[in-house]
């Protein structure tokens, strides 16, 4: 039997993102498979606030048994070294631990020797949405060039990002893995109807709303939910609440563009809940709304499924294999057709009905513990290369 020792990139760990989500998930059930292997965290903790949130994070259960190697080598050096001279520093296999498989989790891989890497492949939306990323952009699509070349195999959450990185960087499609994470557990279609009120009572929130779960970043394009919102409202005074659940200080232009809804009590913006109190907004919830301009996932929209909440998303980037055929898809930029599809699902109780059951049967068409099962098919396979 092969016992691997498997470190991992645990920067995303020690956010909030759908990546954070994602890793917590993998790693829970990867550890869940059994004490064949051992994981290891590496983080890169040169600033306090950094080391900070590292200890926070080992004091939860889920990730005090996982040993962890910290580095206090400033970042700038690091991404000096390893992206833009691929310089090999000396002593860094045994300052990660003496992996035989590192894990690269957020584009940022170290040049290693003797150890096999495979390298986590989200999405290309600094390539196909450059505008959004500014002075960054170059060095993003450096990392995601340096990091295909170090990797022995590379795992895709999706087929649309497995295409991208075959058409827009040339990736041989043969070291493409496509493993899809999943709903974790919190979510699910039964809530307790009295913690509902509870946690919506907590945060000024009055039903019936259409959720929104997510960033309000730009690629986002909440923006536009926001204005089909206002305009369906004025046009069939309908009593929804628009609920917006993301990050204010990532989409200022979102919350200022929303202001006159907000200010009527038509939109509220939650800016941060506790991940405990997620599952009790989409039960809630009437309808869930999701209008990306691209994903290389998508996890809001499998979590209402997985809820039993109707939806409404774009047909862009990888959403339409997430959702199938149990939601309602539109345009990202066709806002007479997201009008339509919003006013049909916020007063067509048979159609919610419907994409309730449709969306049940799709959400458990994913599971985390077939991506654990694939995730370590694809260790043992760059492990074994020659």
């Amino acid at each position: 039997m092969i016992h691997m020792r498997v470190v991992l990139d645990g920067l995303p760990l020690l956010g909030e993102a759908s990546i954070g989500t994602y890793l917590r998930e993998l790693l829970r059930h990867l550890a869940a498979r059994g004490p064949e292997h051992e994981y290891r965290l590496f983080f890169r903790g040169f600033h306090a606030e950094t080391r900070r949130r590292v200890t926070q994070l080992l004091a939860d259960s889920d990730f005090a048994r996982f040993p962890r190697q910290t580095t206090r080598m400033p970042d700038r050096v690091l991404e000096w070294c390893w992206i833009r001279r691929s310089v090999h520093l000396p002593f860094t296999e045994a300052r990660l631990g003496n992996p035989d498989v590192f894990l690269s989790t957020i584009y940022l891989t170290p040049v290693l020797r003797g150890v096999a890497v495979v390298m986590i492949a989200y999405d290309l939306i600094p390539m196909r949405f450059p505008q959004f990323y500014g002075g960054d952009q170059p060095l993003l699509v450096q990392r995601i060039r340096r990091g295909i070349e170090r990797a022995d195999a590379i795992i895709a959450i999706s087929q649309s990002t497995k295409r991208d990185f075959v058409e827009l960087l040339g990736v041989d499609p043969s070291r493409v893995h496509v493993i899809y994470p999943s709903a974790d557990a919190r979510f699910h279609p039964t809530g307790d109807e009295m913690e509902v009120q509870r946690v919506l009572a907590r945060y000024g929130l009055r039903q019936p709303y259409l959720l929104y779960v997510g960033s309000l970043g730009p690629h986002k394009n909440v923006g536009t939910l926001v204005r089909v919102f206002r305009h369906l409202r004025e046009r069939r005074h309908l009593p929804h609440q628009l609920v917006l659940c993301g990050r204010a200080r990532w989409g200022r232009d979102v919350v200022d563009a929303a202001r006159d809804l907000i200010d009527a009590g038509n939109c509220s913006v939650v800016d941060f809940i506790p991940a405990r109190d997620v599952p009790h907004l989409y039960h809630g919830a009437e309808a869930f709304g999701f209008l990306s301009l691209f994903e290389g996932f998508g996890l809001p929209p499998l979590e209402a499924m997985a809820c039993g909440v109707p939806v409404v998303t774009s047909n862009a980037g990888s959403l339409p294999e997430v959702v199938g055929d149990a939601a309602l898809q539109v345009s990202p930029t066709d806002e007479e057709a997201i009008e339509d599809a919003l006013e049909r699902i916020l007063t067509d109780a048979s159609l919610r009905e419907e994409l309730r059951a449709r969306g049940l049967r799709q959400a458990a068409r994913f599971s985390w513990q077939k991506a654990a099962t694939e995730t370590l098919n694809v260790f043992e396979l760059a492990y074994r290369w020659p």
